[in-house]
């Protein structure tokens, strides 16, 4: 049900604290009227459409198990947000993002230093209950693909040429 906005669970001192000294809060507005009907529509799709949440979870545990079994690092995530850890620069991060978009359509949020320790990739994926297993086996594919790739020294000779054609 992801939208515009946030909330904050902490106890009701922390609240008050924040609710009084968040300069950004002092005039904030309600939220836009399609934002709060698209949410409606999604708590009631989620109440009367059962199989849609059974989807994802079909979708997300294809996703992980596959991944697990190529030999990829996902830590222990308990959520649809698929973690990813590889091991790479942040040059060679931006090539290997930039390649599965372009080459295999598919979209990543991707983590790197200072957020996590350097020589670290994180790329995040987020599986929809709109996905389906083709997807997810086009996506195990690329992600073999991005790894030999990374392995082999492509994404950091793909850094370096940028690099050097801007002069750096």
């Amino acid at each position: 049900m992801a939208s515009t906005g946030a909330f904050i669970a902490a106890d009701q001192e922390i609240i008050d604290y924040l609710k009084y000294n968040l300069r950004s809060q002092m005039f904030a507005k309600s939220l836009q009227m399609q934002l709060v009907k698209g949410a409606l529509k999604r708590l009631d799709m989620l109440r009367t459409m059962p199989e849609l949440k059974a989807n994802l979870w079909t979708i997300v545990d294809a996703l992980q198990s596959g991944l697990k079994e190529r030999g990829f690092d996902i830590g222990t995530t308990q959520s649809c947000v698929t973690p990813v850890y590889l091991k790479g620069s942040i040059p060679e991060a931006m090539a290997l993002v930039k390649d599965l978009r372009e080459n295999y359509g598919i979209f990543c949020s991707i983590v790197v230093y200072p957020v996590i320790p350097k020589g670290i990739i994180l790329l995040r994926m987020i599986p929809t209950g709109s996905h389906n297993l083709v997807d997810v086996e086009e996506t195990l594919n690329a992600f073999s693909a991005i790894r030999t790739r990374l392995e082999n020294g492509t994404y950091k000779r793909l850094s370096a040429a940028v690099a050097a054609a801007m002069g750096e």
